[in-house]
């Protein structure tokens, strides 16, 4: 099973004899197993404390047509999760205010606003998402046919459900509309944690070019499509940025990209 799992990894290319020799022996069962990853030998014990558990089950029970089943809300982002999580946790210490772009029913921002018990803390959390998918127009020739899928098989118009969602939380605000063009229809002076998931490259870049100058020294910038393949024109609309402003945005196993500003 331990082979099978690997050699089924893209780009993963051990000798048969090397993972039978030294995979089982070392490092056993793959302590995580999920959204395009296995992970062996891995501690994983911040993904089952009961403070992240609570959190994580408030995001991916948020009503999300993601899984492509409404009765499975569980889509196994934990890691992912908690990326978030880290991130906002170091920006909640930071002056400035949280923004996140691409929101959809709000599992990422959920899950924060759980964590941190959001609506007693002297912060605004900004939402901006058109919360009915991806815009056509905004997608480039390369980026249409598989994001016109996503389309149809993962989002639906989902305002209602995401205004419920966060209704408890009076200091988070939802801005619905297409990016930029919905950017300076609020004041935001300064921003500690900023993430970005459109799923196309053209609103990503108008959205870090925006924020940019606006964001706190140390905040965090989390791209939840920045690493997978199939988001590649994101990547390298995202990559050319940060070259032009002289940094460089980590690609992490989960796919997510992490830059943090100077």
């Amino acid at each position: 099973m331990i082979k099978s799992l690997i050699k089924s990894i893209p780009g993963v290319k051990f000798a048969e004899e090397q993972i039978a020799r030294f995979v089982p022996s070392i490092y056993g069962m793959p302590s995580y197993s999920s959204d395009g990853m296995f992970l062996f030998g891995k501690n994983i014990e911040s993904l089952k404390e009961g403070r992240f558990l609570k959190a994580y089950k408030a995001g991916v029970n948020s009503g999300h047509k993601l899984s492509g089943d409404k009765k499975q809300s569980d889509i196994h982002i934990e890691w992912r999760v908690h990326m978030a999580l880290w991130a906002a946790t170091h920006g909640i210490l930071l002056e400035g205010d949280f923004v996140e772009c691409g929101v959809n029913t709000g599992i990422l921002s959920l899950a924060i606003c759980d964590y941190l018990d959001f609506g007693n803390k002297n912060k605004k959390f900004y939402l901006f998402d058109t919360f009915a998918g991806i815009p056509e127009h905004q997608m480039s020739a390369t980026e249409r046919e598989a994001r016109l899928k996503e389309n149809e098989m993962l989002y639906e118009d989902c305002y209602t459900i995401a205004a419920r969602n966060f209704k408890p939380y009076s200091n988070v605000h939802l801005i619905k509309g297409e990016v930029p063009s919905t950017l300076e229809n609020v004041r935001i002076d300064k921003v500690s944690y900023l993430s970005i998931d459109m799923n196309i490259a053209a609103p990503e870049v108008a959205a870090l070019e925006y924020f940019w100058p606006k964001l706190t020294t140390g905040a965090i910038v989390l791209f939840d499509d920045y690493g997978w393949i199939n988001y590649r024109e994101q990547k390298t609309a995202l990559d050319s940025f940060a070259n032009k402003h002289h940094v460089s945005i980590a690609t992490l196993p989960t796919g997510q990209g992490l830059l943090i500003k100077p």
